[in-house]
């Protein structure tokens, strides 16, 4: 329930232009501190874009790898060995076009592979994603309308995105909406920091169904919670960029699943986690 709420609550994301930007080169890495009774997330994922500018629009091919590490808790009740390493590649194509002087729309579509390759890939592995965005423009401020299909937020169904983005000046901007909402102060030219509020997860497939039970097994596994946090980015200079997370993971929710109905349930806390990302920007 408190996921839900925070994810379709109205909240606070800064844009000052920087949403229409496309990194060539993103790398993530992130760290739940592990609680005793719980499941600790260790998280790396790296992003690579190659845009391509049309007549009327812009294509980005898209390829992305991210890998998580689990750490169990000793008193779980089932064996957790064949999941404690799930891996995601994604590719996806992109196109963006500019309407009119007011409207622009994204669109995207992502084959995604996600498993935890304990042996060949079936078709189960294989997942669609996508998306479609209307953004319309004004001077200071932006509304995004659409609908987006993607695993990475814990979940195998369409969501909604609606969000108010605006400027109020040169050094603080802020967003309303679904799915990422923060608030950004501009210190000066090389230097950010923000406060935000997103949702995390993630969906994958058991390439060998896990039996925990003599009548139970489980084919997915899904992971999903809310981050909220604190980021300070840092320019180093016109291609390179870095920053740094810290905040807290809470409404944690890893369940082991069959059929696309829950089968068994992990225990997870609330925790603190850290984060590093590095961007490359040839554009």
């Amino acid at each position: 329930m408190y996921l839900r709420l925070g994810v379709f609550l109205l909240m606070i994301v800064s844009t000052k232009g920087k949403a229409q930007e496309v990194e060539t080169f993103e790398a993530n890495i992130s760290s739940t501190l592990n609680n005793s009774n719980s499941v600790g997330f260790k998280n790396a994922s790296i992003t690579i874009n190659l845009p391509l500018s049309l007549k009327k629009g812009i294509l980005t091919n898209s390829l992305l790898f991210s890998n998580y590490n689990l750490d169990y808790n000793s008193d779980e009740t089932i064996k957790t060995n064949t999941i404690e390493n799930l891996k995601t590649f994604k590719y996806s194509l992109g196109y963006s076009h500019l309407i009119n002087n007011k409207w622009s729309i994204k669109t995207r579509i992502s084959p995604t592979i996600s498993s935890n390759f304990e042996s060949e890939l079936t078709i189960d592995d294989f997942f669609i994603n996508g998306s479609l965005i209307f953004n319309r423009l004004n001077k200071n401020n932006h509304i995004h309308i659409g609908i987006v299909y993607n695993t990475s937020f814990g979940t195998k169904k369409a969501i909604p995105i609606l969000s108010y983005s605006r400027n109020l000046n040169n050094s603080v901007s802020y967003t309303l909406g679904m799915p990422i909402t923060k608030i950004e102060y501009f210190i000066n030219k090389t230097n950010s920091a923000n406060l935000y509020l997103k949702p995390k997860g993630f969906y994958s497939n058991i390439s060998d169904n896990l039996i925990f039970d003599a009548n139970k097994n489980g084919d997915k596994i899904k992971y999903q919670s809310m981050l909220s946090g604190f980021k300070y980015s840092h320019d180093v200079d016109e291609f390179w960029n870095l920053s740094f997370d810290i905040g807290y993971q809470f409404s944690s929710k890893y369940e082991l699943l069959n059929n696309n109905k829950r089968v068994y349930k992990f225990k997870t806390n609330d925790s603190f986690f850290i984060g590093f990302n590095l961007k490359l920007d040839l554009l």
